[in-house]
């Protein structure tokens, strides 16, 4: 008898023993702060490589858009244009994107001839493959607000494969590393009434 109470008693003892560590347990506070940096530092440090991803991105874009005004700037500032000069905005635009890689970058120059009727014509076109990207008297596409009868308008396409640094296949749900970056610009001869190419 003696010994069922004394092994009462020790259950007892044992369950308030384990109570009492629960509620110490309970209301212990220390090392919260870990486990809520655990928790929430993951999140942050996918936020940061996200954030640099983007302004990498966004800074590549804009140094594509500059890259691609550039060049259909300087060809409408000429009067005649050779394969050779052409050829010479690949570094033009190299140099735009430093300290940034042009890999991949792809140059279409074309020459877009409007008549008295407002039709726009391929006068001449080049790319840096070496092969005319359209062919001459092919109708061209123009900004119905630079349609202006007898003008004569170069056209610049420029793109560029910019890879993705941080690579998060997982969190973007893509797999895609790279991405083309292309813009295309329209500008208007600027001397004379048309620029001609020798050789394209």
């Amino acid at each position: 008898m003696s010994l069922l109470i004394r092994s009462a008693t020790s259950l007892q003892r044992g369950v308030a023993g384990a109570r009492s560590t629960f509620r110490r347990f309970l209301h212990d506070r220390q090392g919260v702060g870990g486990v809520e940096f655990a928790i929430v530092a993951p999140m942050l440090i996918v936020l940061y490589l996200m954030a640099f991803e983007l302004t990498m991105g966004l800074s590549v874009a804009k140094k594509t858009s500059m890259a691609s005004s550039t060049v259909a700037d300087l060809v409408a500032r000429q009067e005649k244009v050779s394969k050779t000069f052409l050829a010479t905005m690949a570094d033009v635009s190299g140099a735009i994107f430093v300290p940034y890689p042009s890999n991949n970058l792809l140059i279409k120059v074309t020459a877009i001839k409007i008549d008295s009727t407002k039709a726009p014509k391929v006068a001449w076109s080049w790319s840096t493959t070496g092969v005319a990207p359209y062919a001459v008297g092919t109708t061209a596409p123009v900004p119905a607000d630079m349609l202006v009868a007898d003008t004569f308008l170069i056209r610049s396409e420029l793109s560029v494969t910019h890879e993705l640094m941080m690579y998060l296949p997982g969190l973007s749900g893509t797999q895609a590393k790279s991405l083309t970056i292309g813009r295309e610009f329209y500008f208007r001869q600027r001397l004379g009434t048309e620029v001609t190419c020798s050789d394209c």
